[in-house]
């Protein structure tokens, strides 16, 4: 409770804010506080703290952790008065400037004095200073950082690491030995695994799940690269499988991008500056370069490798083992090494619900980029006049007027043909 008239909290008061409760609630009332600016507490230190009966048998000394602990909590009473602070859970983030002057022994009085320095966000700073009978016993300024409880108890495991700055959400679960770094965020209902390590400047959506091993946000593999501020930023609901790595960009500001939905298998490697859009599947151990493209839908498969500044089309296809050095338009189907157009992803168009209408369009055009000797850009200029009026042209259409550093695969295999709606053979996909 808090006497308005003194500006007092009693021991009711101190455990409605503080979630902290025996044996490690160390304060026994607020004779002062300003919020989020001073506050004066009392420790009464007495023979039946149960530290004492190992510290030290027959010469009884408060240790100086546990004084450091009471100060903690007297800063953290102030933090947690604020209405946007409600709820919370304050962590212990760093001390510095600590020193030790006396010892504390039972019957002493323990008054605690603690003065913001600082607050961004949720972590700050306070100067605290502990004294007894009006000698200073302990000193130091000691950091803090307010965490969600989160939907559930116990979400983060007690073996993972959770920088001050980083940012957790409601139901987020962090596994046994996970490493979260600074100024990353995590959305809820996010889960990881084990040993799953966020370098820093990372944002990752909501109902993800990433496991085992995987890693993100480390430095990119760029010569370029002297570690400017950039950063990750992963959509929702998206598989990633055991030993992922994803890795930072290059350039101040820059991204490396990953939308929805997505599913990426193990041992998959996400570069720097890549942007994979939504409802794609990379399968396991490809290797994507950097600076690539992968649009909506596509599907890479196992141990493909793709060079630098490629782009994969929407709902284009790449087989198993393939080297792919050349962008692959929308609705494709790519294989071999290096890879060569094999037809048409038929079967991808059928499950994603593209119209016949769609598909036959695409069919056409794919005589005139393939199946003609037309240069690229008098096939566009053929596709445009000649087919219907379908989104699915129009987005094949604007890929390949894009601006490519690497240019379209136009080679074609020996024994394409598209007599049959549906091609027969589809290179595996490597699962």
């Amino acid at each position: 409770m808090v006497n308005d008239e003194t500006n007092k909290i009693d021991i009711q008061g101190i455990l409605n804010t503080l979630p902290h409760r025996y044996p490690f609630l160390l304060l026994d009332k607020v004779e002062e506080i300003d919020d989020k600016k001073r506050i004066v507490t009392i420790k009464n230190v007495t023979i039946n703290e149960p530290f004492f009966q190992g510290h030290f048998p027959g010469m009884p000394v408060m240790p100086g952790v546990l004084i450091i602990e009471a100060m903690a909590q007297a800063g953290a009473i102030m933090a947690l008065r604020s209405p946007e602070s409600q709820g919370k859970i304050p962590f212990f983030a760093g001390i510095d400037k600590a020193r030790f002057r006396k010892p504390v022994f039972p019957g002493d009085q323990l008054r605690i004095e603690a003065d913001t320095l600082w607050v961004k966000g949720p972590v700050g700073k306070v100067r605290a200073v502990a004294t007894v009978n009006g000698e200073i016993v302990t000193e130091g300024e000691l950091m803090f950082s307010l965490v969600d409880r989160g939907g559930k108890q116990g979400n983060i495991h007690t073996t993972a690491v959770v920088h001050p700055s980083a940012k957790i959400s409601k139901n987020v679960e962090i596994g046994p030995y996970c490493t979260i770094g600074p100024e990353v965020e995590i959305d809820e209902g996010t889960t990881l695994g084990s040993h799953v390590v966020i370098h820093r400047w990372a944002k990752i959506g909501k109902d993800n799940k990433i496991y085992d091993c995987v890693t993100i946000g480390a430095p990119p593999q760029d010569l370029k690269y002297k570690g400017e501020k950039c950063g990750i930023v992963i959509g929702d609901r998206n598989t990633i499988r055991e030993f992922v790595t994803i890795h930072l960009p290059t350039g101040e500001g820059e991204e490396t991008r990953i939308g929805n939905d997505n599913f990426i298998m193990v041992h998959a490697h996400v570069p720097h500056n890549c942007k994979i859009g939504n409802q794609t599947i990379i399968a396991a151990m490809v290797g994507i370069g950097g600076y690539s493209t992968l649009e909506d839908q596509c599907i890479i498969g196992g141990m493909a490798g793709i060079h630098q500044h490629v782009r994969i089309g929407r709902l284009a296809m790449v087989g198993a083992h393939s080297k792919v050095t050349k962008d692959v338009p929308p609705f494709m189907l790519v294989d071999g090494e290096p890879a060569e157009v094999r037809g048409l992803n038929s079967v991808g168009m059928d499950r994603r619900g593209i119209s016949n209408e769609a598909q036959s369009e695409v069919k056409k055009a794919f005589k005139y980029l393939f199946q003609s000797k037309m240069k690229l850009s008098q096939a566009i200029e053929e596709i445009k006049k000649k087919l219907k009026n379908v989104e699915e042209i129009h987005h094949l259409v604007r890929f390949l007027e894009e601006s490519s550093g690497r240019g379209i695969g136009r080679k074609v295999g020996e024994d394409v043909s598209l007599e049959e709606a549906i091609l027969p053979d589809i290179p595996e996909i490597g699962l």
